[in-house]
């Protein structure tokens, strides 16, 4: 397993501080965890649900936070993926209970997609798709377009010319084009560009400057459309990938050698009674997929 650089580990080390400040016993990041967890469920227990979601709204971010901060600092890879995939789950559950249209625009879901595809986490992923129904129609053109796409190869609606199109001319930054590019690629069965791109997104993951000094040492969303690729689509094999960091040769092995993934406990609704929420019943049904004992598998 490759060691990140100096710089990165004592900054992985800063931000766990940050998350610990207030409590000296969260140094460890499994017990950071697990009061991370506990405090936001606790205190917010009796709040209606759009409450309640605007209270838990940072776990998702501590959590992802956490996950990188297990692998950069500690090389802890069960966990990396244990936070990602409840951070993840909990990313979910927000935009589950909140609807379609989140800040403003319907296709904002897309990052947390691409980060429950980076680890393969099928139920998910099949929340996503049941909840959210393309096409989608607002949003910043990149984010559009990237979810319009990743639902295409999802099989949720037609790939068109018109789509086609749009990926692979619209100009934005390099590592913009490079994502929009990579899907293009899986919807034309190109792998060398696939894999072109996919190496433009993880170099110039680290120059984004909307990503904080732990995003840019995982770079999730080349992870979610290498997966995206490999186990929803009818798409060549990809052969094996070892790109520089912050590429995780690690996760990218992790489920194509028929490793099974670690359990997950995810029960953030335990001390709730579910109907009492706002919820309508559909969405219930999903939010009790998420939060049963789970035993996922690396393949569909």
């Amino acid at each position: 397993m490759k060691s990140y650089p100096k710089k990165d580990r004592d900054q992985a080390l800063n931000a766990l501080q940050r998350l610990a400040e207030n409590d000296e016993q969260l140094t460890e990041p499994q017990v950071a965890k697990l009061a991370i967890l506990q405090q936001g469920v606790k205190e917010s227990r009796h709040l209606a649900a759009n409450e309640w979601i605007n209270r838990i709204n940072y776990i998702e971010n501590d959590l992802t936070q956490l996950a990188i901060i297990q692998r950069v600092a500690f090389n802890h890879f069960d966990e990396f993926i244990n936070c990602l995939t409840l951070a993840g789950r909990f990313g979910c559950l927000t935009r589950l209970v909140r609807g379609g249209d989140y800040s403003g625009t319907d296709s904002l879901h897309i990052w947390p997609l691409l980060a429950a595809l980076a680890i393969h986490d099928l139920p998910t992923i099949t929340a996503y798709k049941q909840r959210f129904v393309p096409p989608f129609l607002t949003g910043h053109k990149v984010t559009l377009l990237a979810c319009n796409a990743v639902y295409a190869i999802l099989g949720a609606t037609a790939v068109t010319d018109k789509l086609r199109h749009q990926l692979t001319n619209l100009k934005d930054s390099k590592y913009s084009m490079a994502m929009l590019r990579s899907l293009a690629a899986i919807i034309n069965q190109d792998m060398t560009s696939f894999i072109d791109n996919i190496a433009i997104m993880v170099k110039s993951n680290r120059l984004q400057q909307e990503f904080s000094p732990l995003e840019k040492c995982y770079c999730v969303n080349a992870h979610g459309l290498v997966n995206l690729w490999r186990f929803h689509t009818a798409n060549a094999p990809l052969p094996p990938l070892d790109f520089p960091l912050p590429w995780q040769h690690e996760l990218h092995g992790f489920f194509t050698t028929g490793h099974e993934s670690i359990e997950i406990s995810f029960d953030p609704l335990a001390e709730r009674e579910l109907n009492d929420l706002p919820i309508d019943s559909n969405t219930l049904a999903l939010i009790h997929s998420l939060t049963a004992h789970s035993h996922r598998n690396g393949h569909e």
